[in-house]
């Protein structure tokens, strides 16, 4: 059966229709293929009369096919879009924002809200085509097996070895050299290994027992961020969320801040802040920063760089941003709310939370467009609010994995 490929699903499937009209996924498609494909068996988890197949050869490749530049492209699965030229890349991100918004959300590009181009830090080419970002990632996840250590194959629990991976910074590949060499094969050591590293190639080694145990070699990694409201120094401790891709987090970071639209005597409430970077980026336009994190050690970072930065006008509270409201912050006033969640998205009762707070605009910082979208539906759904803008950003280039950053105004 030959089908031509139209999408690609998160998990990294190409999507195609049979003669009869039903949806295929194919692993090893992708947009723009005409493929040959072998029936395997029903999907499940999707919609009904969905199939899986298998993909026999790829009859024609689509015009947006490229060699991808890593060696362990076919066996990892991690990096699924390295195939596809970068301009193609872009277009699928944006397109999966703007289907997710639009089917779950209910939002109509150009008649409810202005979709943006998405944001990048990809270079033009002698041939004027960008080029694929690589070595952006500052934080490296390894599985450990003996002295083995790489990556999960997509979907499996078999292990993949590496030597490098082109996305992360090119320090890590002198630190698996060394942890290899001090490994013995025989013995159980620790089940994974995470490497954090920041602009001036500092390394930080986190190891990860199978009780849940953590030991890193380092107590915090200083790093910076830039922005358009100047550049914030940050401590990163070894349990603390932080961005992964620093250059195209600036470039986040600085949409967020045009979309706070600050004056200067704004109250702003950061919920899921991590380590404070996003609140911390802003406190110099506003009168003051109340910054919301679950994990203490986070809590304490963004306190830490508070005092680091000078800022005076921040506070941070330990806790669920949902309990937090209704307790320590009951009957906080906020003109500013900014969200950045994790892919789960927000639970209900904290987007309840915030409706009560009736601030004047929300800034929602996204991992996941179909959370995202679920969530805008419900901040909108009571008509108080509308969805004015979005902005994919490309955080993980050859990835499926998109950022969006989006502003929601009280009407």
């Amino acid at each position: 059966m030959t089908v031509t490929v139209t999408d690609i699903s998160s998990e990294g499937s190409g999507i195609g229709r049979t003669e009869e009209g039903r949806v295929v996924f194919i692993p090893g498609a992708v947009p723009g293929d005409t493929a040959e494909i072998s029936i395997t068996d029903p999907a499940e988890g999707v919609r009904s009369g969905a199939l899986n197949a298998k993909l026999v050869r790829v009859a024609e490749p689509s015009p947006d096919r490229v060699d991808p530049p890593c060696t362990h492209f076919k066996e990892c699965g991690g990096c699924p879009l390295m195939c596809l030229s970068y301009e193609a890349q872009l277009k699928i991100k944006r397109e999966h924002v703007k289907a997710a918004l639009e089917r779950i959300g209910g939002f109509s590009e150009g008649h409810d809200y202005v979709l943006r181009d998405i944001l990048h830090t990809a270079e033009t080419g002698q041939d004027g085509r960008l080029s694929l970002p690589l070595r952006y990632r500052n934080k490296a996840e390894f599985a450990v097996r003996g002295n083995r250590i790489g990556y999960l194959k997509r979907g499996t629990h078999e292990l993949l070895e590496v030597d490098d991976c082109l996305i992360q910074n090119a320090a890590v590949k002198t630190v698996l050299e060394e942890k290899k060499k001090a490994l013995k094969p025989t013995q159980k050591y620790f089940r994974r290994l995470v490497v954090r590293s920041n602009g001036k190639g500092d390394i930080m080694m986190i190891t990860e027992n199978s009780d849940g145990s953590a030991t890193s070699d380092r107590r915090i990694l200083h790093d910076e961020i830039n922005t358009a409201f100047g550049t914030i120094k940050t401590e990163i401790s070894p349990l603390s969320f932080y961005q992964v891709n620093p250059k195209c987090c600036s470039l986040l970071y600085s949409r967020a801040q045009e979309y706070a639209a600050l004056s200067g005597c704004e109250r702003v409430l950061d919920l899921y802040c991590g380590a404070g970077s996003i609140g911390l980026s802003m406190a110099g336009h506003c009168s003051r920063v109340i910054g919301v994190e679950s994990v203490k050690d986070a809590v304490l970072d963004a306190n830490r760089n508070a005092v680091i930065n000078g800022i005076v006008n921040a506070t941070f509270v330990c806790g669920r941003a949902e309990d937090v409201i209704d307790t320590k912050l009951q009957g906080v006033k906020a003109d500013v709310v900014i969200l950045d969640p994790p892919r789960a998205g927000c639970k209900r009762s904290l987007l309840d939370a915030v409706l009560k707070i009736a601030p004047q605009r929300i800034v929602y910082v996204s991992c996941d467009p179909a959370t995202l979208a679920r969530d805008l539906k419900i901040l909108c759904e009571r008509g108080s609010y509308r969805l004015t803008e979005a902005t994919p950003a490309d955080m993980f280039p050859g990835t499926l994995h998109v950022e969006t950053v989006v502003l929601i105004s009280r009407l």
